[in-house]
C-alpha cells in the first residue's frame, strides 16, 4: 500500500523528459525583467502565493511499489536565491549557473527563483524562473510570471493579490494524452499505458551528471523593427517565427566556412493548447510537442526563400493528427526503453538538430502590475545534450521582440555563441530592407537591434 498521497502517474512526454534529465540535465530558465522597487519579503510572500494555486509548484517525482513514477504532493518552500544586480548582463551569467545546477527529481519542489535585484536605488531587476521540464514548459511559467507579479504587495491595493482574489488552487493539470483522450475519442484505443514494470537498474538511484555548461546572450528588436519585420515577412508570405528560423540556420551556415552545400536542419518546439479544447490555458503543465524543419543551403541562399521553406514544412507538420500521433508513437517508444540514455538517443534520433528555436510567440500577459513593470521576457533557456546543442529562445511581449541564445561549451565558445548571435540579428535586418538605401536606414533607426541587456 503506498504511504503517499499522489497526483497522477507521469505522462508519456513528462515520463520522457524524466528520464532524459537523468541522462543529460533537462530543466529551463525564463527570465523577467521588471522596472519597480519590492522587497525581496514582497517577493517571498508572493512565491508563497503562486505555490498555493499552482499543483505543480509542491511536487517531486516518487516511485511507486512497482517503481512507477508519479507526482506527489509535498510541501517544501521554493528555494529563493537573491544577488546584488551589478550589471545590465548578470542575469545572463546567473542563469548559466542555474542551467549548470540539476533537479533532484525526489526533492520537492522542481522550481527554483533567482533574484537579479537592484539595490542602489535603480528600479530595474530580472526574476528568473527555473522549473524541470517534466512540470512544466515556456508558455505556462509565463503565466506563472504573471501570477508572481500580480501576487507582489503594491501602492495598487487592487492589483495586489491574495489568496482570496486568487481564487481557489488549480486542479491538478491532466496528462497530455489524457486531453488528447478528451479531444479525440475515436482515438482513445490508440493509447497504449504507460509501461506497467521499468527496470530498477536506472531508477533507484540519483546518479551524477557530466557539468552542464553553456553560454547565454540575449539581445530585443525595437518596437520600429519588429513592426517592419511583421511587415516583411507578411509581404514574403512566411511567419516571423520562420525568418527567425531562417536567420539562425544561415548564420549557422556561415560559422561553417565551407562552401559546400549543407544539410542542417531546425527544430520547432509546438505549443498544443490551441489544439487542446479542455486544456486549462494558465496551469503550469507540459503540453508541447516539436518538428524538425530540414534545408539544403548552398553558401548564397536566399533568406526569404529558406524562411518560406521552413514556414510550409511546419506548416505541414502542424495538424492535430500528426501532432497527437506522435504522442501514442513516444508511448510506444517508452515500452522499450532499457535505461535514461535510451531515452536522449530517441531524442537525438527524432530531433537531432543545428538550431532549435523555441518561439514563445506574441504573450498575451498584462505588463502593468501596479507600479511594477513587466519590461522583457527572456527564454526559454535550455540544453538538450544533442551534438549541435544551440538554441534560440523568442518571446514578443507588447511591441518588442525579445531573444535569447544559448550554445553548450562543447559546441562553441562564448565568443562564437555571441558572433552566431550577431550574425543572425544582422541576416535578419538585412532581410528586412527590400534595397540598399532602406537598409541603411533601418540599421540607424534602429540601433538598439543589437543592445544587450
Amino acid at each position: 500500500m503506498q504511504s503517499f498521497e499522489v497526483y497522477r502517474p507521469l505522462g508519456a512526454g513528462e515520463q520522457n523528459f524524466w528520464l532524459h534529465d537523468q541522462a543529460h540535465s533537462l530543466h529551463f530558465a525564463l527570465t523577467a525583467q521588471i522596472k519597480g522597487k519590492f522587497t525581496v519579503t514582497q517577493l517571498q510572500q508572493a512565491l508563497h502565493f503562486v505555490q498555493q494555486r499552482h499543483p505543480f509548484l509542491r511536487v517531486r517525482i516518487a516511485l511507486d511499489e512497482a517503481k512507477h513514477p508519479w507526482f506527489v504532493e509535498d510541501h517544501a518552500d521554493i528555494p529563493l536565491r537573491v544577488v546584488q544586480r551589478l550589471s545590465e548582463q548578470q542575469w545572463q551569467r546567473e542563469v548559466e549557473q542555474e542551467i549548470a545546477t540539476p533537479f533532484i527529481w525526489s526533492q520537492a519542489p522542481l522550481v527554483r527563483v533567482v533574484l537579479v535585484h537592484s539595490s542602489n536605488g535603480a528600479e530595474l531587476s530580472e526574476l528568473i524562473v527555473i522549473c524541470h521540464h517534466s512540470i512544466a514548459d515556456g508558455i505556462s511559467v509565463t503565466y506563472l510570471i504573471r501570477d508572481i507579479l500580480q501576487a507582489m504587495p503594491t501602492a495598487t491595493p487592487s492589483v495586489y493579490a491574495t489568496p482570496t482574489t486568487f481564487g481557489q488552487s488549480l486542479s491538478v493539470p491532466p496528462s497530455l494524452e489524457g486531453l488528447i483522450a478528451d479531444r479525440t475519442p475515436e482515438k482513445v484505443s490508440l493509447l497504449k499505458p504507460i509501461p506497467t514494470f521499468i527496470s530498477d537498474s536506472f531508477l533507484l538511484g540519483q546518479r551524477a551528471k557530466q557539468p552542464n555548461c553553456s553560454f547565454v546572450s540575449s539581445g530585443s528588436l525595437s518596437s520600429e523593427t519588429t513592426r517592419l519585420l511583421i511587415a516583411r515577412c507578411r509581404q514574403e508570405q512566411t511567419s516571423v517565427h520562420a525568418a527567425i528560423c531562417a536567420a539562425f540556420l544561415l548564420a549557422v551556415r556561415q560559422q561553417n566556412h565551407s562552401k559546400q552545400t549543407q544539410n542542417l536542419n531546425c527544430t520547432s518546439p509546438i505549443n498544443l493548447r490551441p489544439y487542446l479544447t479542455s486544456a486549462n490555458q494558465e496551469n503550469l503543465s507540459l503540453y508541447i510537442g516539436a518538428e524538425r524543419t530540414s534545408h539544403l543551403l548552398n553558401f548564397d541562399a536566399n533568406f526569404w526563400e529558406v524562411a518560406r521553406s521552413a514556414k510550409q514544412q511546419l506548416k505541414q507538420s502542424m495538424t492535430s493528427n500528426k501532432l497527437f500521433g506522435k504522442i501514442f508513437q513516444l508511448q510506444q517508444w517508452l515500452s522499450t526503453l532499457k535505461s535514461p540514455d535510451d531515452a536522449l538517443q530517441v531524442f537525438k534520433d527524432q530531433l537531432d538538430y543545428d538550431i532549435t528555436v523555441s518561439n514563445l510567440m506574441r504573450l498575451t500577459i498584462a505588463q502593468q502590475f501596479g507600479e511594477l513593470e513587466l519590461q522583457a521576457i527572456y527564454g526559454p533557456v535550455v540544453t538538450t545534450g544533442v551534438k549541435n546543442d544551440r538554441l534560440v529562445g523568442v518571446a514578443t511581449l507588447g511591441d518588442r521582440l525579445f531573444f535569447t541564445l544559448v550554445c553548450s561549451e562543447r559546441v562553441m565558445l562564448q565568443s562564437q555563441t555571441k558572433t552566431l548571435h550577431k550574425e543572425a540579428i544582422h541576416l535578419l535586418n538585412e532581410a528586412i530592407a527590400s534595397n540598399y538605401e532602406e537598409q541603411r536606414e533601418i540599421v540607424f533607426k534602429s540601433n538598439d537591434l543589437l543592445k544587450k541587456v
